[in-house]
């Protein structure tokens, strides 16, 4: 059992089974002590290689030998301080690169009587998504293999390099509506390649939000990474509008108050959709009047 395995082992014991690894990136995700109240979300996120915590709705973090101190007992703390350093140095692995599912068809390479393509390319008419978006997003499909039955989104990196995809189930009665891959997605920002830094920004929830909006990230949930608030401070020249599905109003209101400083003060609008309203289906419609002020 290397390091890695002994320090998971370890937190496991007193967190819990962890709800993602991430081992090529010596990262882990575990439900947190303070904040998931049942138990379910994962929002703890554990670096092995930097040997440090952060949890992304809380904001609970420090060294991960404070984790072992608040949480763990003298046994788990003793195994701890035996991997401890005493600066992080972090641990050298080799990183997959992402790559498409080996069956991946582009929509525009499949034949239109292909009974397969026919019925993922229902799936999306019937969410309102267009020929122009299927072409402008690169949309495929699975037909076969551990993707099978999936529409795929990639998302390219400013330089046009593949970072990430998503593959959603076409099958309403599917019960795992996505698998994507096992990589880091506060690590990238997805299809970065299309935003224009110099115009105003829209932050939403998810990939099919965001093909109907003009200009947009998505956040693949409803957690600002630390990477996408660097980009937007350092970058962004606009406004910056979020808009997460109408559920999610207490986790826009943070993203909130975690841009709206600096130099992106008075710069930020929020969006509070109806509760059971997301962009998907508004087609990326935002009613005028759902724009609100946050009092600080």
């Amino acid at each position: 059992m290397d390091e890695f395995e002994i320090i998971v082992e370890t937190i496991t014991e007193f967190l819990g089974q962890p709800k993602k690894i991430y081992k090529n990136h010596l990262q882990v995700s575990w439900n947190c002590p303070e904040c998931d109240e049942d138990r379910n979300k994962g929002n703890l996120e554990v670096s092995i290689d930097k040997h440090i915590y952060h949890c992304w709705s809380c904001n609970i973090s420090g060294p991960l030998g404070k984790l072992f101190d608040e949480y763990g007992n003298k046994k788990q703390k003793k195994t701890y301080r035996i991997f401890r350093p005493e600066e992080s140095k972090p641990i050298n692995i080799h990183k997959e690169k992402v790559k498409l599912p080996e069956n991946f068809i582009f929509f525009k390479d499949s034949p239109k009587i292909y009974p397969i393509r026919k019925q993922a390319y229902n799936y999306l008419k019937n969410r309102g998504i267009t020929d122009e978006i299927i072409d402008k997003y690169k949309i495929g499909f699975c037909d076969s293999g551990t993707f099978a039955g999936r529409i795929i989104i990639p998302s390219y990196d400013k330089n046009g390099e593949l970072n990430y995809f998503i593959a959603r189930s076409w099958d309403s009665k599917s019960k795992m509506k996505y698998k994507n891959p096992k990589s880091e997605k506060d690590k990238i920002i997805f299809n970065e390649y299309l935003i224009d830094w110099n115009k105003d920004i829209t932050l939403v929830e998810g990939v099919f939000d965001s093909v109907f909006v003009p200009n947009s990230i998505p956040l693949l949930g409803k957690y600002l990474s630390d990477l996408l608030w660097e980009k937007l401070y350092d970058q962004c020249e606009g406004r910056i509008i979020i808009c997460l599905d109408g559920d999610a109003w207490e986790d826009a209101k943070k993203i909130y108050n975690k841009l709206s400083g600096g130099k992106l003060y008075g710069k930020i609008d929020i969006v509070k959709l109806p509760i059971e309203s997301d962009l998907c289906d508004l087609k990326g419609q935002i009613p005028p009047e759902c724009y609100v002020k946050i009092e600080k």
